[in-house]
């Protein structure tokens, strides 16, 4: 597992929950974007599951490593002026036109909260 996030590693207790948080035989890197290439492809040999805050941060990924080609939004919270797209999942204007640009990539954008829920396609219009 990869955590991409700017801010999350300057966070010692973000980076603790994060440790907490993961499954006991998985491996968990917690860095910033600007190393997620280099990761990336060190660990190329491996499954990764690359972990990311939100709509913006799944973008800077997209843009980062292109060969991404499918998104699980397993949830983004609802906030003021935020409207559902599906079930957990609330975007603000901003974080669906970054949903709205990656689609525009040709990224595949699915919901699926836990592995053993069914995943749910979402129309991210306007």
């Amino acid at each position: 597992m990869i955590v991409a996030d700017d801010k999350v590693p300057n966070d010692p207790i973000s980076m603790m929950a994060l440790s907490i948080a993961k499954p006991v035989d998985c491996e968990l890197s917690i860095i910033p974007f600007s190393q997620l290439r280099k990761l990336v492809d060190e660990n190329a040999s491996k499954n990764i599951m690359i972990i990311v805050k939100g709509p913006a941060e799944a973008l800077q990924l997209a843009k980062e490593l292109p060969e991404v080609t499918e998104i699980n939004y397993g949830g983004v919270a609802k906030k003021a002026g935020s409207k559902e797209y599906g079930k957990a999942v609330y975007l603000n204007e901003a974080e669906l036109k970054a949903t709205q640009e990656l689609i525009s990539m040709g990224k595949k954008i699915y919901i699926q909260m836990v592995p053993s829920s069914p995943i749910e396609h979402a129309s991210f219009e306007n």
